[in-house]
């Protein structure tokens, strides 16, 4: 079969790039869209080694030219992408995110974008929305993937392999490090070649059998033949191939979303759907009548360059939008997307894949990806070219999250010591300072939570009477729980917690201040509270999320605010954070075993929520990312808000 051409496989490929369409274009629909890239890895690994095989077989393969077609392949899409993002940026980006910008374009253009993305954030992080390039991580994987694979095809048909075997036994060490490390390093296990590798394999085992089927089988076929010939040959098996991917497709879609440990095991069913409908073949009814549809196979040939466009268009409309981006203006970029993916195969990829000169073009191309390339790390090295916007610069590095973070100390003043996660390493830690858990009197605050906790300490300890002992601890990005949380990202959360409940019960503190940047489950807290009051402590105070900015409260500044600044805003703030205070103002308020603390009550009015503290341009601004408090903040809100709550807790 895979010397045919599939107009049903183009139409798979056109079901994959449709889900990653409407899942980036359409953030707040749930589903797991982003499970098309996993059709879109077993389709590849089925067509090349498919190419590669037959051309083997027929004593024609080439390195070289199998590189040449690659380049001609991936090169074009992909250098009008990197070089239309460095001029939307060069005019929109601050030079912080110009830098970084300029970084993840190296990345795609030495195609490591997954490594470059991997030491930075996960792949639904907050801030991943705001990166144009995130999308290329599949790319370097694929790419990766394809650098090696071709020079083990022909060592092994040279060598005469037994392929089934090392077939299986890459697919399953790939699968197992997947497996084994989604809980303990779930970015890793997204990013990483090595963890994803089992997916192109799957493709590459269904071309391995179509191949050994023919009239001159690769060595080796055995079971996997007999297996293959089974599913391939009966109408009825084909049909109930096709029925049960398009099944498992549909429920991966349904069942996934952001908080599913992925890949992992879930990552089977996409892949599995993607295997069953390839195998199907192209007389199965609906990868006949439905898979082969015209309009599905056009944008399928269309799905490589679409697939590049639509993310970058979409995240710059979100940074110039401020995140306020209607459906109407993201169908409008969809519909751009596919026009000009259609122009680039139409005017671009074909002529060249065409052409008389091949390896001319393919030199081409490799040297204009060079200047790309040093383009982009040269801007990175440059920090930005902040020249581009002299008058901003100083505001954007003052709150630069490194730069702030180092400049004013939060290591010291959030207590980092007290943190079971290093956030200078990202890596986690097996003790915290004694003295975060050894009060020093008998009157005695103890905080506990992620970051949103740390940041409430410098304000607390310039607030509280010298003789109140302010103990913490915690891990960022872990809420607090009496109960393990599942999945534990950073392996941290559960032991913290542990450690946390333990020392509670032998401190029996006075009053414990409970606080997490959002996922508040009010089942979890009420375990919690119902914990920490059996334990013995006298008051529990639950301080709700704090008003959060997207993007980040500084560049709102920048971007919109720069020449009236304002000390209140009603507009890009999360939503979904002021109506987590209501549902827990409204559950709390009138509890005996809690006093709830409300931020937005005290930070918000009917003008909107508190941007500044003081008359201080930079320093007087109340958070210095998009809610963690800057040390102006920080005395702000104790002294206003929670310094009178715990006097009165403490009897003061």
């Amino acid at each position: 079969m895979s010397d045919k051409y599939r107009p049903d496989i183009d139409g798979l490929r056109a079901v994959a790039i449709i889900l990653v369409v409407v899942f980036h274009a359409f953030p707040d629909m749930r589903g797991g869209g982003f499970a098309g890239v996993d059709v879109f890895f077993v389709i590849s690994g089925f067509l090349i080694t498919g190419i590669i095989l037959e051309d083997l077989k027929g004593g024609s393969f080439s390195i070289q030219s199998f590189y040449v077609r690659r380049i001609l392949r991936i090169y074009p899409a992909l250098l009008v992408t990197l070089i239309g993002c460095y001029l939307l940026g060069w005019c929109l980006l601050l030079p912080e995110e110009f830098a970084a910008l300029g970084k993840h374009i190296a990345g795609g253009a030495g195609f490591v974008a997954n490594f470059v993305l991997w030491t930075e954030s996960g792949y639904f992080n907050v801030q991943s929305e705001l990166t144009p390039l995130l999308h290329l991580w599949s790319l370097g994987i694929e790419e990766q993937f394809y650098l090696v694979w071709p020079l083990f095809l022909y060592f092994a048909v040279k060598k005469n392999l037994s392929m089934p075997f090392w077939f299986l036994a890459m697919f399953a060490a790939s699968f197992s490090i997947n497996v084994f490390r989604v809980e303990s390093d779930p970015v890793g296990t997204f990013y990483l070649p090595h963890t994803r590798f089992w997916e192109l394999m799957a493709g590459a085992v269904v071309a391995f059998c179509s191949q050994a089927v023919s009239e001159r089988p690769v060595a080796g076929s055995g079971v996997f033949v007999r297996a293959f010939t089974a599913m391939s040959s009966s109408p009825v098996v084909k049909n109930g191939c096709a029925l049960l991917g398009l099944g498992l497709l549909t429920v991966a879609v349904a069942r996934l979303d952001k908080q599913t440990a992925f890949p992992g095991w879930w990552a089977l069913m996409p892949a599995g759907s993607a295997v069953l409908l390839i195998v199907a073949g192209p007389e199965a009814w609906l990868n006949r009548r439905v898979l082969s549809h015209p309009i599905l196979v056009f944008t399928g040939l269309i799905s490589y360059p679409l697939y590049l466009y639509h993310w970058p268009l979409l995240v710059f409309a979100n940074i110039v939008g401020m995140g306020d981006v209607s459906v109407a203006i993201r169908l409008l970029i969809v519909s751009a997307s596919a026009v000009l993916a259609w122009c680039t195969y139409r005017f671009i990829e074909k002529p060249l894949r065409l052409s008389g000169r091949k390896g001319a073009a393919a030199l081409a191309l490799c040297a204009v990806m060079a200047v790309v390339l040093a383009a982009g790390w040269s801007t990175f090295a440059a920090d930005g070219l902040s020249f581009r916007m002299a008058d901003k610069v100083d505001f954007e590095k003052f709150f630069s999250h490194s730069q702030y973070t180092k400049s004013h100390d939060l290591l010291k003043h959030d207590r980092h010591e007290c943190n079971f996660y290093d956030i200078t390493l990202n890596v986690s830690k097996e003790t915290i300072d004694n003295s975060c858990v050894t009060p020093h009197s008998n009157a005695v605050v103890f905080v506990w939570g992620d970051s949103h906790a740390q940041h409430l300490n410098y304000g607390l300890r310039l607030n509280l009477p010298p003789d109140v002992s302010l103990l913490q601890a915690g891990s960022s990005g872990c809420p607090p729980s009496v109960s393990d949380i599942y999945p534990d990202p950073l392996q941290v959360c559960n032991s913290t917690n542990r450690f946390v409940l333990k020392n509670l019960e032998a401190l029996k503190p006075n009053v414990v201040i409970i606080a997490q940047q959002r996922g508040h489950d009010p089942d979890r807290l009420d375990a919690v509270i119902a914990k920490l009051k059996e334990t013995g402590v006298k008051t529990v105070i639950l301080a709700g999320p704090v008003p959060q900015w997207t993007p980040f409260l500084y560049k709102v500044i920048l971007r919109k605010y720069w020449t009236s600044t304002t000390n209140r805003l009603d507009r890009y703030l999360d939503a979904a954070v002021r109506e987590t205070d209501r549902v827990l103002s409204a559950r709390y308020r009138n509890s005996p075993d809690v006093r709830y603390v409300s931020f937005f009550e005290r930070l918000c009015d009917g003008q909107g929520c508190l941007t500044y503290v003081n008359s201080d341009r930079k320093e007087g601004l109340i958070t210095y990312d998009y809610g963690h408090f800057t040390l102006s903040g920080s005395e702000y809100v104790a002294r206003t808000i929670l310094a009178p709550v715990l006097r009165e807790a403490l009897g003061r």
